[in-house]
């Protein structure tokens, strides 16, 4: 496709090139015309001259003398000349002997000049090779004239076309040059007028292909320049609105990204159009979902089950769902039709993954009964015993002892289950706030060990405090107490006799630890993660034999969390356990 700026240059030369040609055409057949008029006005000037000169009544006694005169008049004004008596009877021609000529009367332009009527008067024919002047003859002035004849001038047109053909060399030189000058300058007008345009348009290809920073230099204050400003502002238009635009895309896609809930959207033709990172969380998929049909995957079995629902009913579809693969989880599905998704219905999914909701819910729900269990139990004895006392069944004093100390027991157990009851509420619940200060670590642990060292000689244990320096740590005093005590107590319950129980601590650059190990009878690799959990006993039995209430682990490990601390449990059946409590420094 050729270039406006060939195409104007083109118009611009077929222009110049045809105003040239005109022009030259017109001028030389003005040259020529203007030449005939003025060659035919100098024979009619030098034919009146020689009719002047010429005695014509003296030659026509001596007709002999009208060839010489012929002849010699043809010398001077190198031209053909031809005398004509009034008979039209040629009596000298400077070419041709006068008898081969014949008799001319019967030429129009002679037998005008036969028969003129004055002096000074001139006729003129020109044919396609010769020019001819006829002038005639006439004796005598006003009324009273006589035409004595004719002379008739003749001039070969080859003579002039040679005097012509160098005026249009030079002519055609002239216009040759006029002609490369207009084309030069049309070439650089061209290139003036449509180098503004290029720019234009090579600034509009670079705006479609997305580079917005490309402006149009303004120059001039015309249709282009304004042209070139209305671009700019385009550009400038398009390039605010582009970021606005893609400010709300990425605001957009960093909140649908960020949600903790899954989202798909699914067009009518099955295709997954936008998945974010819940999804791929959820169902531990790999590599991209987009432009995939939903039920390629079989993870989404139930899902593609509600889509297909709520696309035939067109209406919102709320279901829960119990996956089981990858993992357990429970999750709330919400699909929504929406309109206009590619020519046809498509659907919104949003999940909600409930499971710790409803795990929540289960844990409420064995709470409740738990504490219904353990509060049972010391109630019904308590009950039981009271009634047998107050029956008066029991005689025996040693036997009411025992009753007695069965019911104190129990309360105590009740007592104990209800302060850690107490406990553990208020730490949850966050209310509760610590009190800290700085201790040595060796001298709080003494202080603990104190508490337990009766019980540890009661099951016969061995109990050693390892730390090699008594650096400082800032800790609620009590409450680290209470995490040790529960610690050490879990190890008495489950460690048999003749075991032993170590307590050891140190310090790292950017953390300090303490540990309580045993020699117990050990955690199996399926209990670890649940012995921190309300009520959860590995040994039921051994545990209610203890006293236990089964809330000690959980307020210890709320106890580390309120400071800051992580729990790492180390066990293997039959050979011990060692948990290891540690905190930033």
């Amino acid at each position: 496709m050729r270039s406006v700026r060939n195409r104007l240059t083109w118009m611009f030369l077929l222009v110049i090139a045809t105003s040239v040609l005109g022009t030259g055409i017109f001028v030389a057949l003005l040259l020529k015309a203007s030449y005939l008029d003025s060659l035919t006005d100098r024979l009619g000037k030098e034919g009146r001259l020689l009719v002047d000169t010429l005695n014509w009544e003296e030659a026509l006694e001596k007709p002999a003398l009208f060839q010489q005169q012929a002849i010699k008049f043809s010398r001077s004004l190198d031209a053909r000349v031809t005398l004509i008596d009034h008979d039209g009877e040629v009596l000298g021609d400077s070419s041709k002997p006068p008898r081969e000529l014949g008799n001319l009367k019967h030429h129009r332009p002679v037998a005008r000049a036969l028969q003129a009527e004055s002096k000074g008067n001139y006729d003129s024919v020109t044919t396609h090779d010769k020019l001819y002047v006829f002038i005639p003859v006439v004796k005598g002035r006003g009324g009273d004239t006589q035409v004595l004849g004719a002379v008739r001038l003749a001039l070969e047109l080859e003579t002039i076309d040679k005097s012509l053909s160098q005026v249009l060399v030079s002519l055609t030189l002239g216009l040759l040059f006029s002609f490369v000058f207009g084309a030069f300058m049309s070439s650089r007008i061209a290139l003036h007028i449509t180098r503004p345009i290029e720019e234009i348009t090579q600034v509009a290809v670079d705006i479609a292909r997305n580079k917005l920073h490309r402006r149009v230099p303004v120059k001039q204050r015309d249709e282009i320049g304004r042209l070139a400003t209305a671009i700019n502002r385009m550009a400038a238009g398009l390039r605010y609105q582009l970021e606005t635009i893609r400010k709300n895309e990425r605001r957009l896609t960093s909140v649908i990204e960020t949600m903790e809930s899954g989202l798909l959207l699914v067009d009518s033709e099955e295709k997954i159009t936008l998945a974010n990172q819940a999804i791929h969380r959820f169902f531990k998929l790999k590599g991209p979902l987009l432009n995939k049909s939903l039920s390629d995957r079989a993870v989404f079995h139930d899902l593609y089950r509600l889509y297909r629902k709520c696309l035939q009913t067109g209406e919102q579809v709320k279901e829960e769902l119990h996956l089981y693969y990858p993992e357990e989880r429970m999750m709330e599905a919400n699909l929504t039709p929406i309109h206009g998704e590619r020519g046809g219905m498509g659907v919104v999914v949003v999940l909600h993954d409930i499971t710790a909701i409803r795990r929540l819910e289960k844990m409420r729900t064995e709470f409740v009964a738990n504490v219904s269990h353990e509060l049972k139990t010391p109630v019904t004895s308590l009950r039981g015993f009271a009634e047998t006392l107050l029956e008066g069944n029991v005689d025996d004093p040693e036997m009411r002892r025992e009753f007695l100390g069965i019911i104190q027991a129990e309360s105590l157990r009740l007592e104990r289950l209800i302060g850690d009851l107490l406990d553990l509420s208020r730490i949850e619940s966050r209310k509760m706030s610590l009190d800290l200060e700085r201790i040595g670590v060796r001298d709080l642990i003494q202080t603990v060990s104190k508490t337990v060292e009766d019980g540890m000689k009661k099951h016969e244990l061995t109990f050693q405090i390892e730390v090699e320096e008594n650096f400082q740590v800032q800790v609620d005093k009590d409450r680290f107490s209470q995490i040790l005590i529960n610690l050490l107590s879990n190890s008495m319950a489950y460690t048999p006799r003749g075991g032993e129980v170590i307590v050891s601590a140190g310090k790292e650059k950017d953390h300090w630890w303490i540990r309580v190990a045993d020699t117990g009878i050990g955690i199996p690799e399926e209990d670890v993660s649940r012995i921190f959990e309300r009520f959860y006993r590995v040994d039921k039995a051994r545990s209610r034999e203890s006293g236990g209430t089964g809330l000690g682990l959980a307020i210890v490990k709320h106890l580390v969390e309120a400071h800051e601390g992580k729990i790492h449990v180390d066990s293997q059946v039959g050979e011990g356990t060692a948990i290891t409590l540690s905190f930033p420094r």
